[in-house]
């Protein structure tokens, strides 16, 4: 590895505690936000209800998102020589039950909606959620490129053992 690569690794190492936390934070805050006001509302079908709630939905997703990428980098930048191969095995399946973690857990505010009978807010908040899942999977995938990790590849590594 490069000077340059440990340094990048050594300042992402150092900086992705404060940021999962932060973000984790932010999306807790804004989750449990949302929840609370569709139970405490007197009207939630109004439209600066309506509209409260869409912006919380947004610094929510965005909240997701930002932690996804977050991660990915972290991992993408998370040098561990000579794994044993089951230890690769597990952070691969891990990986992947993080991804359906954000994926349904972006859902679920949807879904809240639905329950509350706010069926524009539902269809705006998962339209803006498959934005966010789309643009995750571009920016992962730029991410993971400039990184030079590739899920295809730990995949047929694991295969390989």
């Amino acid at each position: 590895m490069t000077e340059s690569e440990e340094k990048y690794n050594e300042y992402v190492k150092t900086v992705a505690g404060s940021r999962t936390t932060m973000l984790s934070l932010f999306s807790g805050f804004t989750f449990s936000a949302i929840t609370i006001l569709l139970n405490q509302l007197s009207d939630p079908n109004s439209l600066i209800s309506q509209a409260t709630l869409f912006f919380l939905v947004v610094l929510f997703d965005l909240c997701l998102f930002l932690l996804a990428w977050q991660t990915v980098i972290v991992v993408g930048t998370y040098n561990v020589s000579n794994a044993p191969a089951r230890g690769v095995w597990e952070l691969t399946v891990f990986n992947l039950l993080l991804v359906v973690v954000f994926i349904l857990w972006g859902w679920s505010v949807v879904l809240m909606f639905l329950l509350q009978n706010l069926y524009n807010l539902a269809m705006a908040s998962g339209v803006l959620w498959m934005a966010v899942i789309l643009l995750g999977v571009v920016a992962m995938r730029a991410s993971t490129k400039h990184l030079g990790w590739s899920l295809r590849d730990e995949l047929k590594s694991l295969r390989a053992h």
